[in-house]
């Protein structure tokens, strides 16, 4: 068996979306696994028999230079940095680039391009997959890219879905009703040439097995951490922790738990800190923080550093965005950071609306202290702060949920299998 991944990122430690492959080919052998990826960085493990990177800024390029600079890369094992130039950061965080004119224009980049070079297909001959394993997105090129190749190369298809494209509602913008009008045709073509879809959450595999007929397993992200023996909690803890993205409206529901806890410490004489571990640049997202005394903004952090300031937290924390548009694009998504906050033997606080799925199963396992309003939001950091016996109840009914689903051992092995059944 050789499997070929498929994916804007490289597996790796550097982002979500590499964590997670991450997790899932823990049971694979390094000579079973090869990938194709187009993010400009380099892998931070040596997971696969060898990488081959395509980027945006190689296909755009290659249209006045007539050649597209694509090829092997080397990964990096002692490199932190999630971009191999400093300069492409600022390039790949603007977040314009998230418009429907310029998401469209990227796809017909692509679609336009000759990416399918005599180098790729010499590189596939030597790797010699039997199988595809694409983790595709927003952009419609990604679906082309899988189905060309099994087309050439007459091999199956698993197809792997952890954010919902599909059964999102219908955008109000011409631009953004035409841009997701396409991305839902090409979901489409690429599910009739699925032979497994696996999905992460149960509400995924409910829709796709109905709307699409396809067989369907559930496999949910495992915890990258040895699961913790005994609970960690603080008798006293002073300061929240909270790790990751704040897009999607996310910084709007940290601000009003940094409100809170204003009002709290005002209130209690206490000097509870939320700390917020990110890397954004935005200066409008971050102006929504300022005069927060309780809020701390503390750089990106990934690797053996993740890794310390998660396990030394007081209390962690996941939240949501409440508007419309953000519960739609996140309703059958589960945060890759909580199956690491589950295992990790520190007390877990949610905040966001109740009808997502990262909230339905921390409420339905019992497992955070979870505020799903903002009428409820001072109660729960109350719990959080100041109740030890319900820090510590969550925190072995997170320790059990963590064993239960984020097993990195018993998930990769149902992939293995899944994989070797094609």
């Amino acid at each position: 068996m050789k499997v070929l991944v498929i994916s804007h990122n490289p597996i790796g430690t550097q982002c979500n979306m590499g964590k997670t492959m991450l997790s899932l080919f823990s049971a694979l052998k390094r000579e079973e696994i090869c990938q194709l990826y187009i993010y400009p960085t380099l892998p931070d493990v040596d997971l696969c028999s060898s990488y081959f990177r395509i980027t945006d800024k190689d296909v755009l390029r290659a249209y006045y230079s007539l050649k597209l600079n694509c090829g092997e890369v080397t990964p990096h094992c002692d490199s932190s940095n999630m971009y191999e130039n400093a300069q492409d950061e600022k390039i790949y965080t603007n977040p314009k680039n998230k418009n429907d004119i310029r998401m469209i224009l990227r796809d017909l980049m692509w679609k336009c391009a000759h990416w399918y070079t005599k180098k790729l297909k010499l590189w596939l001959e030597k790797e010699n997959p039997t199988c595809i394993f694409v983790a595709p997105g927003p952009s419609t090129f990604l679906y082309d890219i899988a189905l060309k190749i099994a087309k050439q190369r007459n091999i199956p298809i698993v197809t792997y879905i952890c954010d919902d494209y599909y059964f999102v509602k219908t955008p109000k913008k011409l631009l953004a009703r035409v841009r997701v009008a396409f991305l839902k045709r090409k979901i489409s073509c690429l599910m009739k040439a699925t032979s497994k879809l696996v999905v992460i959450c149960d509400a995924l595999k409910k829709e796709y097995s109905k709307e699409f007929s396809l067989p369907t397993e559930k496999i949910m992200t495992g915890s990258d951490f040895v699961f913790a023996k005994k609970q960690g909690t603080t008798a006293y803890p002073t300061t929240i922790s909270y790790f990751g993205n704040i897009c999607c409206n996310r910084y709007i529901s940290l601000a009003e738990i940094g409100n809170e806890l204003d009002l709290i410490n005002e209130e209690k004489g206490t000097n509870f800190k939320l700390n917020i571990y990110t890397s954004e640049k935005n200066s409008q997202i971050l102006f929504c923080f300022s005069g927060i005394k309780s809020v701390n903004l503390c750089p990106f952090i990934s690797g053996k550093d993740f890794e310390e300031a998660l396990l030394n937290s007081h209390i962690l924390l996941h939240v949501e965005a409440f508007d419309e548009e953000s519960i739609d694009l996140v309703k059958h998504s589960i945060s890759t950071k909580i199956p690491d906050s589950l295992a990790s033997g520190v007390p877990l606080m949610a905040y966001g609306p109740e009808s997502i799925a990262s909230i339905e199963h921390l409420r339905s396992n019992q497992c955070a202290i979870i505020a799903t309003s903002r009428d409820e939001l001072e109660d729960a950091l109350k719990k959080a702060f100041f109740d030890e016996n319900i820090r510590n109840t969550v925190v072995l009914k997170a320790m059990e949920t963590a064993k239960k689903y984020h097993s990195n051992k018993d998930n990769g092995d149902l992939l293995r299998q899944i994989l070797l059944s094609l």
